[in-house]
């Protein structure tokens, strides 16, 4: 805990945000939009057990320091050599792992994204690796509430905008301590009214027409843009078994 409180002075964000993906609007009434997210699936890098990929979880690259040549390999069994990568030069971290880093950087033959030992990569702060588990536990479990478009306190505005949609109603006030926003989801539906009507003789005849009903309200406060507090009226279950979970709030790598 020490070690991830000392990386929140500055530096990379860590979080769970999903690109920008299109909404069906026609399921907004009578219940909430679903947002269709792409397939995570289809990466183009293959990723092994043992390893925590910071593709998906890194809004910026995240740069490291090669201090001296070493041997890269294609995966974590080192099963087919790369090249060398080559000493002195700044590289890009792709993933850890608890014997080697996988990191974009130059070889005499050109760039290429290989394992190399931990040894020949500097940069790093004290406690990143701890602080990279920490925020991977937080990373799937907040993937897992998107899937199942649920929220949870310690969700950001674009996490919970990921699981159930854009607000219907939303209001931000900033003042020297920070940023508040609420957002407002509402669902709504259909109710039968009878209503009178003339046929084309002018003779009065019953007809039915449908009406939209508010059926039920979920109301999230954030602060400094991450939920504090749910609220919702009956009609409305974003949480399993009726309990809103809480994940821990994202983290500042470095």
């Amino acid at each position: 805990m020490k070690a991830l409180s000392s990386l929140l002075a500055s530096g990379v964000l860590l979080s769970c945000l999903l690109p920008a993906v299109p909404v069906d609007a026609q399921l907004r009434r009578p219940g909430f939009i679903i947002v269709e997210r792409e397939d995570r699936s289809e990466s183009q890098l293959v990723q092994e057990d043992g390893a925590i990929y910071l593709e998906g979880m890194v809004t910026q690259p995240v740069k490291v320091r090669i201090a001296k040549e070493a041997p890269a390999y294609a995966t974590l069994t080192a099963d087919r050599w790369m090249g060398n990568v080559l000493a002195n030069q700044n590289g890009v971290l792709l993933a850890v792992s608890e014997r080697a880093y996988r990191v974009r950087a130059k070889a005499k033959q050109g760039q290429i994204a290989g394992w190399i030992s931990k040894a020949a990569v500097t940069g790093l702060p004290p406690g990143f690796e701890a602080a990279l588990t920490s925020l991977h536990e937080r990373f799937l479990a907040v993937r897992e509430l998107i899937d199942n478009h649920q929220v949870a306190l310690g969700m950001t505005v674009d996490e919970v905008a990921a699981s159930i949609g854009p607000p219907d109603k939303r209001s931000s006030t900033v003042t020297k301590d920070g940023r508040t926003d609420t957002m407002e989801y509402i669902s709504y539906e259909r109710v039968p009214q009878t209503v009178t009507t003339y046929n084309s003789f002018g003779a009065p005849v019953p007809a039915t027409q449908y009406v939209e009903v508010e059926s039920g309200r979920v109301t999230i406060d954030f602060e400094n843009n991450v939920a504090v507090s749910i609220k919702e009226t009956e009609g409305i279950d974003l949480a399993p078994n009726g309990i809103y979970p809480v994940v821990p709030r994202p983290v500042l790598l470095f």
